[in-house]
C-alpha cells in the first residue's frame, strides 16, 4: 500500500459540498421562507369582515328578499354595465323598467349604488338621471378593478325597490 496517498474524503464532508444537495436545501429554505412571509402577510394586511353583525345582516336581507318579491312590483328590469368596463374610466351605465303590461315605469328617484365586498371604504352612490320614458342611466367611475356589488335602488310613489347585480371591473 502507498501511505504518501491522500487520504479519501469523508462521505459527510463530501456529501454537504454536492451541488444538487446544496440545490435542494436551498429550495426547500426558499419554499418555506416564502410561505412564512405569505401568512404573516395574510394576518397582517387582513381586512377582517366588513361589518361587526354580518349574519343579523344576513338574516335581514333574506327577510327582505322574500318581503319584495311577495310585495314587489311586476316589473321587467335590465341594467345594462359595459363589459370592457375598466377602473379610472368613466363608463355609463343604464337602467331600464317596463311594468308587467309594458309600459315604461315612472320613478320619483333612481340611485345607483356600488359596494366593494373587499373594502367598505371604497362604496360610492351616484344618482341616476331620467333620458328616457323608463330609462335612467348614471356616469360612473369605478376606483380600483376587482368584483363589485351594484344596486340600482328605484323610489316610485310610497315604495322603494333595489335590484342587484355583480360585476367585474377591469384594472386600467
Amino acid at each position: 500500500m502507498d501511505n504518501d496517498a491522500e487520504p479519501r474524503p469523508s462521505a459527510r464532508r463530501w456529501t454537504w459540498k454536492n451541488p444538487w444537495v446544496l440545490g435542494w436545501i436551498g429550495a426547500v429554505v426558499v419554499v418555506l421562507g416564502v410561505n412564512i412571509t405569505m401568512v404573516t402577510l395574510a394576518i397582517t394586511t387582513n381586512p377582517g369582515l366588513i361589518r361587526d353583525d354580518y349574519y343579523e345582516r344576513g338574516r335581514d336581507v333574506e327577510r327582505t328578499i322574500q318581503t319584495r318579491l311577495a310585495e314587489g312590483p311586476q316589473w321587467t328590469i335590465q341594467i345594462d354595465t359595459p363589459a370592457d368596463i375598466r377602473a379610472e374610466q368613466a363608463s355609463r351605465v343604464r337602467f331600464a323598467a317596463v311594468d308587467k303590461v309594458g309600459q315604461p315605469v315612472g320613478a320619483d328617484r333612481v340611485k345607483y349604488f356600488a359596494y366593494r365586498p373587499s373594502d367598505a371604504d371604497r362604496d360610492f352612490s351616484l344618482p341616476m338621471t331620467e333620458v328616457g320614458p323608463g330609462l335612467f342611466e348614471a356616469e360612473v367611475t369605478f376606483p380600483l378593478g376587482g368584483i363589485w356589488d351594484t344596486v340600482v335602488s328605484v323610489h316610485h310613489g310610497e315604495g322603494a325597490h333595489s335590484f342587484a347585480a355583480r360585476i367585474s371591473v377591469g384594472q386600467p
